[in-house]
């Protein structure tokens, strides 16, 4: 019997997490797999952490992995896709956004050949309109500027076969964008339409704040296009600069008149000192990412664990054997 991982980071929600295991298990019961949950507690502050271990007292397939602190959503995936052994692991979140119910739609895709099968959201009546044009937006921006077009818009919902989990652990840069990632990566690829739910209890982990992180971080992990607008933009600059200066000159030797200069000249400097700025902030974006890669510090750290199919100890034993352990592979 083929064995599917599903994968499940969980950031403060302990008050969904029941009826999302329920939800899950009413669509999983009645396949002819080998499940595994693992549930990815990133650093909550609630009781999150209790309730994962709950339900793995009451059901062997499931398993979790608490991380030291809040790393976010993408370092929560990687742990779980890091430590993940079916023939296949299924990326879900945990606030039934994403329905259980499109698994064996992924499933049956993932039978016909495809190695990665991407849920993409049919209807968008729960999604902010905000959130809608963003999304459209920065994925319009994204293909057309890096070097990997044709990312799906989408959320991190999707399946992914053993070969395609392997490729992406070893791929360990520190800025994360795993939808890129996975298109960078190729294989077959194959898209899914699911109706999204919705967050019935809590508050969506990703703020803007977050998601215009996420953004850049993507678009400066995959792109080069900044610099280079950058360089189009200071010799845009020096061709207008030297075109001033050849009016200027034929203002004063032709027509013998010099050039009022105070409100030009404060608005030429203003000008420029706007692009220097902009293209100063561009390579300290860029030199912040390399800083981050030089140092080499762990994705994430896992103060404890306890895997899915693993023999469970009695008592509170069965859930402190996760010693505070860096993974860096």
């Amino acid at each position: 019997m083929k064995r599917i991982d599903i994968i499940v980071p969980a950031y403060n929600e302990a008050e969904g997490l029941d009826d999302f295991y329920k939800a899950l298990c009413m669509t999983i019961d009645n396949l002819a797999y080998d499940f595994r949950i693992l549930f990815v507690d990133d650093g909550s502050t609630d009781s999150t952490l209790e309730k994962c271990k709950a339900i793995e007292a009451a059901d062997k397939r499931v398993g979790h992995i608490r991380l030291s602190r809040n790393f976010g959503h993408q370092a929560a995936l990687t742990a779980g896709l890091d430590k993940a052994g079916g023939d296949a692991v299924i990326t879900m979140d945990a606030d039934l956004e994403h329905p259980p119910s499109t698994i064996p739609a992924f499933l049956d895709a993932w039978e016909k050949g495809a190695m990665v099968v991407t849920g993409i959201r049919k209807g968008q009546l729960h999604v902010r309109a905000f959130k809608r044009i963003s999304s459209k937006g920065f994925y319009a921006l994204f293909n057309r500027l890096s070097n990997v077009p044709g990312t799906i818009e989408s959320a991190d919902f999707r399946l992914l076969d053993r070969r395609v989990v392997e490729a992406i652990g070893r791929m360990r840069e520190q800025s994360r964008f795993l939808r890129g990632m996975f298109a960078w990566a190729g294989f077959r690829q194959a898209v899914v339409q699911y109706e999204q739910g919705q967050r019935r209890v809590g508050t969506p982990g990703y703020t803007p704040a977050k998601s215009f992180k996420l953004a850049l971080e993507a678009l400066l992990s995959f792109s080069r296009t900044p610099l280079r607008i950058s360089i189009y933009l200071g010799i845009t600059v020096s061709m207008l600069a030297f075109l001033y200066g050849i009016y200027a000159m034929a203002q004063y030797f032709v027509f013998q008149r010099a050039l009022p200069g105070w409100t030009s000249l404060a608005v030429l400097i203003s000008f420029l000192s706007g692009i220097q700025l902009f293209t100063i902030g561009v390579l300290g974006e860029y030199l912040g990412q390399v800083l981050e890669e030089v140092k080499q510090r762990p994705l994430y750290i896992v103060e404890e664990e306890s895997l899915p199919g693993e023999e469970k100890q009695t008592g509170n034993a069965a859930h402190t054997r996760g010693r505070i352990r860096v993974e860096d592979r």
